[in-house]
């Protein structure tokens, strides 16, 4: 998720408050703040176009790990899914184990290296 004011992707779940926070989350929508600049707006749980792909139903989560079927051990017809041997998912964000047939796509942040002003020159030529 990235903050619509600063465009960082430094971003949390906010806690919902009052009555227009639970209004919107009727939509999908959720709250979120920017740990940059502070700014709290709303989003999508899974944005639109990872919706196809495996995710965490609970907190939106997309970067999910795959464990063991036998792992499991909340949901419905668990033993018909272990059976057909769907693919387990463990998010780490709440622990949440499920089950999906979803299509599996890692998607991960974006890392910024930062870049060096000059370059590092071991040998200086001036120096002779």
């Amino acid at each position: 998720m990235l903050c619509p004011t600063c465009h960082s992707s430094s971003t949390r779940r906010s806690q919902r408050r009052g009555f227009r926070d639970g209004f919107w989350s009727l939509f999908g929508l959720r709250p979120w703040r920017c740990r940059t600049c502070g700014e709290r707006f709303f989003g999508w749980r899974v944005p639109a176009g990872y919706v196809i792909y495996v995710h965490c139903s609970r907190c939106g989560n997309l970067d999910l790990q795959r464990v063991s079927r036998d792992r499991v051990v909340e949901g419905v017809f668990i033993g018909m899914q272990r059976m057909l041997h769907f693919p387990a998912y463990r998010c780490d964000a709440c622990r949440r184990r499920f089950f999906s047939l979803r299509p599996y796509r890692r998607i991960a942040a974006l890392r910024h290296e930062p870049v060096p002003s000059e370059p590092a020159d071991s040998v200086n030529l001036d120096q002779q």
